[in-house]
């Protein structure tokens, strides 16, 4: 384009130099069209009852000071698989700033995960609104003599507002995900459930910092999961020697077959040295209960603890996946503890939520429940089977000879493993009851003793 054409494209003499599109182009602002809506998105009755509601049920948006038609166009932007925009809007403003947002990759990319999802549509609609609110207040968002002006201010907030709700939805898949809800979690088909959650991990910025975590965590937790081998029973993996007919390799069986070899493969079996198919199987997994501990005592509050939980989760997160019963215990010393059992199937997420918001923050000079736990595991009604046990702490342990061989005991009559992530500090006696023991100085989500937390 040379400059004459563009000195032309930008006159603001010319006639209509932005003419209207339902396409998201720029629709120049003159008198108001009597035959425009007062939404910038072509809704129906229900889509605009549906945004007073929303403005009803969401305090920030009454904060950020929009109204009903507002709530319905951001909603309806984030909920309908397939919005569409108006040809025209009674606020030109907001008909700008939702056509650059449906035009945004951000969007089309966020939007794949709030289409018919109530709650996502729900978290993706307030940032639509707060960057509205923001570009609302832009005094370059409405100059009538700066058409190119409007039409950056209005991409640019559009931007912001996508990527805003990106993050926003990312957040909310972590925390539902670790209280137990989301596709494919229990309580998934429960719209209620899974919005209180929202809002309860959106109120709580502790709880919300611990979902954050836990999602970090699983996606480790996936990676290390797919990475187990699979085995069947049926399977071959190798050639072996031994004994078993049934896995005989046809050369050997040929062998039998033959008069003149017959006696030396028979040989062969009797020593155990005929050769044989390998197979190989791996034990099921989720047979039995999986408890994890977390130190709270007061040196573990705040960042450790969170951290903590945000593991904790993750790994109840795994048990879930694999059917098993899952115990949560918090625990302080001789001062307290909390404990949390899930049930496969039949998770409480709003106990999970107060499980992990909670904290007791006292203690002692021995913060695990070595003396406690097989009284607790009793008091959980943990199924019996092969039971794991994760211990998250950042205290030194000095443990007596009778409370170490009384767990010990325990370990065995439960057939128990026992993994303990000692944080900041040497496992002293601990490792001494444990089947491992790792120290570190952070729970980081890349590190190889998290990792193994995480293969059960």
């Amino acid at each position: 384009m040379n400059p004459d054409e563009l000195l032309k494209l930008l006159d603001l003499n010319a006639p209509d130099p932005l003419p209207p599109s339902a396409t998201g182009e720029v629709v120049a602002d003159g008198p108001p069209d009597p035959a425009a809506g007062p939404t910038a998105l072509d809704l129906d009755d229900w889509s605009l009852r549906r945004g007073d509601e929303f403005l009803a049920d969401t305090p920030k948006l009454r904060e950020l000071d929009v109204g009903g038609h507002d709530a319905a166009d951001f909603l309806a932007a984030a909920y309908l698989p397939d919005p569409v925009l108006a040809k025209s809007c009674r606020d030109p403003l907001r008909h700008r700033f939702v056509a650059a947002l449906l035009e945004t990759p951000d969007y089309r990319a966020v939007h794949e995960a709030t289409a018919l999802c109530e709650p996502a549509a729900a978290v993706a609609a307030v940032a639509f609104a707060a960057q509205f609110a923001a570009l609302r207040d832009d005094p370059s968002a409405d100059r009538p003599d700066d058409p190119v002006g409007r039409e950056v201010a209005a991409i640019r907030a559009a931007a912001a507002a996508a990527a805003e709700a990106e993050s926003e939805v990312r957040s909310l898949g972590d925390a539902v995900a670790g209280l137990g809800l989301g596709p494919g979690e229990p309580g998934s088909l429960d719209p209620r459930a899974v919005a209180a959650a929202c809002r309860r991990v959106r109120a709580d910025a502790t709880l919300r910092r611990i979902c954050e975590r836990a999602g970090r965590f699983r996606r480790v937790a996936q990676s290390r999961q797919r990475q187990k081998a699979s085995h069947g029973v049926d399977e071959v993996v190798g050639v072996t020697t031994g004994d078993d007919v049934g896995r005989l390799l046809a050369t050997e069986l040929a062998r039998l077959a033959d008069p003149e070899f017959e006696l030396d493969a028979l040989r062969r079996l009797g020593e155990r040295a005929a050769f044989c198919r390998e197979l190989r199987t791996v034990e099921p997994v989720g047979r039995g209960p999986v408890i994890v501990v977390v130190d709270e005592s007061g040196s573990m509050q705040g960042d450790k603890a969170e951290t903590a939980k945000g593991l904790a989760l993750a790994v109840a997160w795994v048990a879930r996946k694999q059917r098993r019963w899952v115990g949560l215990v918090a625990y302080s010393g001789d001062s307290g503890e909390r404990l949390l059992a899930l049930p496969p199937g039949k998770w409480d997420e709003a106990a999970v939520a107060d499980w992990a918001a909670a904290f007791l923050g006292r203690g002692s000079a021995l913060d695990v429940p070595v003396n406690e736990l097989p009284d607790y595991y009793r008091q959980l009604g943990a199924p019996p089977g092969r039971t794991d046990v994760l211990i998250v702490t950042d205290a030194k342990c000095h443990i007596p000879a009778a409370a170490r061989d009384r767990f010990n005991a325990w370990k065995a009559a439960v057939n128990a493993k026992v993994i303990s992530l000692v944080i900041g500090a040497e496992a002293g006696d601990l490792a001494a009851v444990s089947d491992e023991a790792h120290t570190v100085t952070a729970l980081a989500a890349d590190g190889d003793p998290v990792g193994r937390a995480l293969s059960l």
